[in-house]
């Protein structure tokens, strides 16, 4: 036979680790390490004071938040919502292709400024695509203009930290922009990918 001690020697981990498990899982209440921004509980019917009055459902309304407001047009934030044009985003630049360009980025719809070209695209009605990084603010921006007739614009120009490439298609006018472009050649496989979308 065993002596307690023993036995107690063998149980020793096992409740040590019991209690450590109990310890550990009352932490896995939801919110129990969250600020509390609710009120406290209202009291049970039964523990309510029956002389008081019952509030009114106008005075145990919560206030309404706040509506955010948009930002002013034209200001430098960072990134560029689509501007609609004849040619949907999804036909100018596919998922594909902007997985091939860089994983982590995705379509965007959020204010900010275009930078050279691709706000002279926008303005004469064609389309702008905006893609910005998921956890950064470097972002893709595409512009498609079908009927170019006297658009004109630089092959290449830097514009608030952004490289703009602009090239002629046929008729059409393909102007991108990136952080990621310090020459017209950083942008090329961007352009040749829309003009091959286009055709």
């Amino acid at each position: 036979m065993s002596s307690p001690s023993m036995r107690i020697r063998r149980l020793l981990p096992v409740a040590l680790v019991a209690t450590a498990t109990a310890l550990a899982l009352t932490g896995c209440e939801p919110g129990a390490l969250a600020p509390n921004d609710s009120e406290a509980p209202s009291p049970s019917a039964s523990e309510t004071d029956p002389s008081s009055p019952t509030p009114s459902a106008s005075e145990t309304e919560l206030p309404e938040p706040p509506t955010p407001t948009p930002a002013p047009t034209g200001s430098a934030l960072p990134t560029t919502p689509p501007v609609a044009g004849d040619i949907s985003c999804t036909d100018v630049y596919s998922a594909d292709q902007l997985y091939e360009f860089n994983p982590n980025f995705a379509p965007t719809a959020e204010q900010g400024s275009l930078p050279g070209a691709i706000d002279d695209v926008a303005d004469a009605g064609g389309t702008v695509c905006a893609y910005q990084h998921v956890t950064g603010a470097d972002r893709l921006l595409i512009g498609v203009l079908n009927d170019a007739a006297g658009f004109a614009a630089p092959a290449f120009e830097t514009v608030a930290g952004m490289g703009v490439a602009t090239s002629p298609q046929n008729s059409a006018i393909i102007a991108v922009a990136s952080e990621y472009f310090d020459t017209v050649q950083d942008a090329q496989q961007v352009i040749d990918q829309v003009a091959d979308n286009l055709d």
